[in-house]
């Protein structure tokens, strides 16, 4: 057996003996959650030291210079600073006067080019103290340099931005944005011992600032004055116009809303702080405001909060740095659907709060604080993986599959559940008045809406406790859970987005706005009207001159790979380039029939090429001058699906890799290694199912019934099977290795038990029913961006293979996305063929990946193919390493006349053995006969063969997967 054919007899016996032990139901104890990590949090951890009396130090502030430190290694001085390696260690002992606990500030540079922010795990006296501590993260500082761009069109386009370069302080607190006052850490009375662990990113450590309460800013905080401004000034500062930021995707953006100013009705204008940048808990911007004279003002917002219906959103705000009064600390700018005026104010009795300001020029700081949530959020969180630990127990007692029609006290097994789940629901009871109370509203807020939900489910699960067998998944199971509904909800408290039009200080009591009239707005409409009868940005072009490129990606794409290449290609080359959106690139076929095609198509499916290139459509590119130098940063397998024997037709854009995405915490509690290979992987399923939980198989993704080569192709290659033989009329389903894999995939699902439909993994993986999966990029960006509960909690690893006779674990898996293509018809190609050599080159990648993170945030990941340029991209170091590794083993089907039916019986013949429960082999049978008649009727088709014989040869690319392997080792 190639796979687990060794084990199988024993497994399932294993199995067996397993499902006969389920039938003796015997008590067990209710685990509080899932997670491994004991470390308490923040909150916790200074509540218990305030009971053993340990006091908050008071003295004098202490600063000390970690150059000057004894022991100090050589390698990490950097002049004045203690530099910290990506991945890497620091460690230095310093003297504290006595025991207690001390606010630790410290005083850094970051230098580095990376647009993510540095994150470590910080020790104290060789432990962590609490949990926020092994997440610690140091934004850097952005500002936007150069004059505002206008491209080809007209439009606005914001300024480059970045990084500062200066030392800043950074007090230790949480990156979730829980918190408004800094952390404090306990030292002992002499020698203390600080390590940090770089989990993401470099930095320069200068000084360390050991400080008492009364110099916290944010805890020492001045009485609103009561003085009443007085004069007419009336000073507005736009909010696009940002002086720094501490994240570089915040961004200006431009709206054709004639409540902006400014505004244009032919072409956009940046006119507002974009609330789709601005949004997250931290995110600071700071503006400058030239005050014409000593005085108070009052400071009003022309903003729009839609993100929380019937909820605000905190934002502090600081002058210089300092908080003018305490109403500053924590202002609510409550929920609105259009723009509107707030003017900042007491939070109780709603009346203007004015600022005392001098002469000259002042800063005005906005951040986005979610401390008012904090108790709120920190137990939902905890909640969550309470309620997903019992869902788990649950299941360890019943089982997966439940008998309806048999009647389980689960008291009697699990005592005290109906009073948990009961409890549970009091609590958030107890949320819902506090956001209420908060909201100030008497109804439960819309952003809120799935705290009612939840506690009405677990009410009525608490209330019915003889139905909580038959409805336990309720619980955590499914997208309509009591778990999903507080994930979700967690995942949409993070967004905090506040537009901005402008920013007032006035002393009148309203501040004074220039509204357009009735009439003005009317002319603005019907010119906005008229100018959509007129050629729009990016449309395609016709009986242009200048190279004809077409893109399959959104317009904020487009507009910065046009202003890429005006800036750079058409200056250097003087060859001057339109870019398209393309409106379907299903349609480049009839659009080549009509000689309509574009010289270029960017963002082209990887299986596209091949199905025009057989039919003379595209231009053969592996002859042009320097293909040998643009391929030779790709995986080369990535090329086998756009090529007809040795010929090319595409260059590969993106890759879509497969990886191995696991919960650490899950697996770490069960004392489980990550797989290495499938054998592995089978031996750690009965483990799972005891637990109620399984493995996620790409083939399982619900809403798919086609199985593609991408989910079928990897255990067929690993298994030395192939899907051709050397004579295209005879496929290689047919050979006894193609077979077994087929069969070790099957296997997967009708002997050891992986779930067969999947609703979702993206979800299961965050509730932990599924803590480990195969996937790919897509999920990658989702759990990235779309899972903050499990933040810290998941990683990922090479895909588990198949080990060789040489002991090598081969671990095949896809990886193609998106194709660049090039027209036969074209009559610009030495052109086309300079734009596409440009394009597909590591420098203008990376450009290209920065830009688009810099400017729309980390979520606009650039998975481009080209490997030497993936490695400079901002991403994970970690997971960049696995990435690449897994690169490695890439292999892809190739395309040919008729492969598609390969590819679709493949998939049939997998559900007739996984769904339908039929003979592998006899189905297999059926499946050859209908392969190899189809590939017969379109070589036939296509001329290649007439009167049943060969009338020229069918030229098939390389198909073995390992030859580059062996060739390298050669």
């Amino acid at each position: 057996m190639r796979v687990f054919n060794a084990i199988k007899i024993t497994m399932i016996l294993v199995i067996v003996t397993i499902l006969a032990a389920s039938t003796m139901v015997t008590p067990l104890i209710v685990s509080a959650q899932i997670n491994a990590n004991t470390l308490p949090l923040y909150n916790a951890y200074l509540e218990e030291a305030m009971q053993n009396n340990v006091e908050i130090y008071d003295g004098e502030s202490i600063t000390i210079e970690l150059a000057e430190l004894d022991d100090i290694s050589v390698d990490a001085l950097q002049g004045e600073y203690l530099e910290l390696d990506n991945l890497g260690e620091l460690q230095f002992d310093f003297e504290a006067p006595e025991d207690g606990l001390y606010y630790f500030v410290l005083e850094y540079l970051d230098d580095k080019e990376s647009i993510l922010p540095t994150t470590v795990m910080m020790e104290v006296n060789g432990e962590s103290q609490y949990q926020e501590m092994q997440n610690i993260a140091f934004s850097g500082l952005w500002s936007r340099v150069g004059d505002i761009v206008v491209d080809r069109y007209g439009n606005e386009i914001a300024p480059e931005v970045k990084k500062v370069v200066a030392d800043q302080i950074g007090y230790l607190t949480a990156r979730n944005g829980y918190y408004d006052h800094p952390f404090v850490i306990q030292l002992n009375r002499g020698s203390n011992t600080i390590k940090f662990t770089s989990t993401e990113g470099a930095l320069k450590f200068k000084r360390i600032h050991l400080l008492n309460e009364a110099e916290i800013p944010s805890m020492n905080l001045a009485s609103d004055s009561t003085q009443t401004p007085e004069g007419n000034a009336n000073i507005i500062i736009q909010g696009e116009s940002i002086v720094s930021q501490s994240d570089s995707s915040i961004r200006p953006a431009a709206a054709f809303n004639d409540a902006l100013t400014p505004y244009n009705a032919t072409s956009r204008v940046l006119n507002y702080l974009d609330g789709a940048s601005f949004k997250q808990a931290g995110d600071t911007v700071t503006y400058h405001v030239d005050v014409p004279e000593n005085g108070y003002y009052y400071i009003s917002l022309h903003y729009q909060q839609d993100v929380k219906p019937d909820f605000p959103v905190y934002l502090n705000v600081t002058i210089n740095g300092q908080y003018p009064s305490e109403s500053f600390l924590n202002q609510q700018i409550p929920y609105s659907s259009s723009y509107q005026i707030y003017t900042m104010q007491h939070p109780e009795t709603h009346q203007a709060v004015p600022v005392y300001l001098e002469a000259g020029t002042q800063e005005i700081s906005l951040s986005i604080t979610m401390s008012p949530l904090q108790n709120v959020m920190q137990r939902l969180e905890e909640m969550v993986l309470e309620i997903q630990g019992l869902s788990l127990n649950i299941e360890n007692l019943l089982g997966a599959n439940i008998d309806l029609r048999r009647d389980i006290d689960l008291d009697n097994y699990l005592p005290g559940i109906p009073e948990m789940i009961l409890g549970w629901s009091s609590e958030l009871e107890g949320m819902i008045e506090t956001v209420k109370e908060l909201g100030q509203t008497d109804v439960v807020p819309g952003a809120f809406q799935q705290l009612d939900i939840a506690r009405k489910q677990l009410e009525n699960l608490g209330n019915e406790p003889r139905r909580i067998p038959n409805r336990w998944n309720e619980l955590a199971k499914g997208g309509s859970s009591v778990t999903a509904q507080l994930a979700t909800l967690i995942q949409t408290s993070n967004n905090n987005g506040v537009s901005i039009d402008q920013i007032i200080l006035h002393q009148a009591q309203a501040p004074r706005i220039d509204h357009l009239n009735f009439m003005q707005r009317a002319g603005n409409s019907v010119s906005r009207f008229l100018q959509t009868f007129g050629e729009q940005d990016y449309e395609v072009k016709v009986n242009s001159d200048n190279l004809q490129v077409w893109v399959n990606r959104p317009r904020q794409y487009i507009e910065i790979m046009q202003q890429m290449i005006d800036q750079s290609f058409t200056a250097q080359t003087g060859i001057a380039v339109d870019l398209s959106i393309m409106p379907d690139q299903n349609k480049l076929i009839l659009a080549n029939s009509a000689g309509n095609e574009p010289d270029v198509a960017l963002g082209v499916g990887y299986a596209v090429p091949f199905d025009l290139a057989i039919r003379g459509a595209l231009e053969e590119l592996s002859s042009y001058e320097g293909y040998d130098e643009v391929v030779a940063d790709y995986a080369p397998n990535l090329l086998i699906p756009a090529s007809i024997g040795e010929e090319s037709y595409a260059l590969p854009e993106t890759m879509n890799f497969y990886v191995l995405f696991y919960r650490r915490d899950v697996l770490e509690s069960l004392a489980l290694p990550v797989p290495e290979t499938m054998e592995d992987v089978v031996n750690m399923l009965p483990a799972l199912n005891q637990r109620g939980m399984n493995m996620f198989y790409p083939t399982a993704t619900l809403g798919t019934a086609f199985k593609i080569f991408p989910w079928t192709m990897p255990l067929v290659y690993q298994s030395g099977g192939n899907f051709f033989t050397e004579d295209i009329l005879r496929t290689g389903l047919a050979t006894e290795e193609t077979l077994s894999g087929v069969r070790d995939l099957t296997d997967l699902f009708t002997i050891y038990s992986m779930p067969v439909d999947v609703p979702s993994f993206y979800q299961q993986f965050r509730d932990g029913t599924i803590p480990i999966g195969i996937s790919d990029y897509g999920n990658y960006n989702l759990l990235l961006n779309a899972a903050p509960e499990i933040a810290n909690l998941w990683e990922i690893a090479l895909t588990p293979g198949v080990e060789n006779e040489d002991g090598v674990v081969e671990r095949w898996t896809s990886g193609g996305a998106e194709s660049s293509i090039m027209f036969s018809n074209s009559e610009m190609k030495d052109e086309a063929w300079e734009f596409l050599k440009w394009w597909h080159s590591a420098e203008i990648q990376v450009q290209f990946g920065n830009t688009l993170q810099t400017t729309f945030g980390q979520e606009y990941m650039w998975n481009t193919a080209n490997l030497t340029a993936f490695e400079q991209l901002p991403w994970s170091t970690k997971h960049k390493q696995v990435i690449l590794e897994q690169s490695e083993w890439i292999a892809e089907v190739p395309r040919v006349l008729g492969g598609y039916m390969i590819e679709r019986e493949v998939s049939r013949l997998y559900t007739s053995v996984v769904v339908d429960g039929e003979n592998l082999r006899r189905s297999a049978d059926l499946s050859i006969k209908r392969i190899n008649r189809e590939i017969l009727r379109k070589l036939e088709e296509f001329g290649y063969i007439q009167d049943g014989q060969w009338a020229e040869p069918y030229p098939l690319p390389e198909i073995d997967p390992a030859a580059a392997i062996r060739e390298e080792d050669n």
